[in-house]
């Protein structure tokens, strides 16, 4: 299994905590709601120790935006500034303090998006 991927399972084990129907990239169109749809973007970095990410998460629910609001201040206070160590890497959550509404064209859906930017550092064999 590449690293990208070993990334992806571990945010998604983490994100799912708090999303309660989480997919990576695209949703399917029979999801149900509220759920999130997540993406990570590998950033470049020179002469750092780590590898630097960036984790952008859209939440989307329909009528009301009160649990999407709830499952995010949950996550945002759980990850912001957390470590995570594991076996082969450390992973440093911040928040990018960008939380905002996104507009859809389908009225009856709410949609916020936010990023993390997320710094790994690998282990040495």
């Amino acid at each position: 299994m590449s690293r990208i991927n070993e990334h992806k399972q571990f945010f998604y084990s983490k994100l799912s905590e708090y999303c309660p129907s989480l997919f990576f990239q695209q949703a399917p169109p029979d999801a149900g709601f509220p759920r999130a749809v997540y993406d990570l973007k590998q950033l470049s970095v020179e002469d750092v120790p780590y590898e630097k990410y960036l984790l952008t998460l859209n939440c989307y629910d329909k009528g009301q935006q009160e649990s999407v609001d709830d499952f995010l201040d949950a996550l945002i206070t759980a990850l912001d500034k957390s470590v995570y160590d594991t076996e082969a890497v450390y992973y440093q959550f911040y928040y990018n303090k960008d939380r905002q509404p996104v507009a859809e064209q389908d009225k009856s859906l709410r949609r916020v998006m936010l990023t993390f930017e997320i710094r790994i550092y690998i282990r040495s064999e």
